[in-house]
């Protein structure tokens, strides 16, 4: 593993199932740059618990409210939401 998650400080908000496995609306991911791709978060996130069972949920990012790609870099200014499928009718 790549050292992309130990000193800095990012705080994501959660939604969904996200946030009911999480039992908060909010996650906060430390990293060691000033700045991170979403793919390196994505991975972060896959270590964090095996519990929350990240591998297995869908899920996009959305940076100040613009859903974004994984090549985006995104760093501790920026909105970070996690938001997984929707669905309803």
């Amino acid at each position: 593993m790549n050292n992309s998650c130990e000193d800095r400080t990012l705080k994501l908000k959660v939604f969904g199932i996200l946030r009911e496995k999480l039992k908060s609306n909010t996650l906060s991911i430390p990293i060691n740059n000033n700045s991170i791709s979403l793919e390196e978060l994505k991975n972060c996130l896959k270590e964090l618990d095996p519990h929350l069972s990240m591998n297995e949920i869908n899920f996009v990012f959305a940076v100040n409210k613009v859903i974004c790609n994984e090549n985006v870099k995104v760093s501790s200014s920026d909105e970070i939401a996690l938001i997984p499928p929707i669905s309803g009718g």
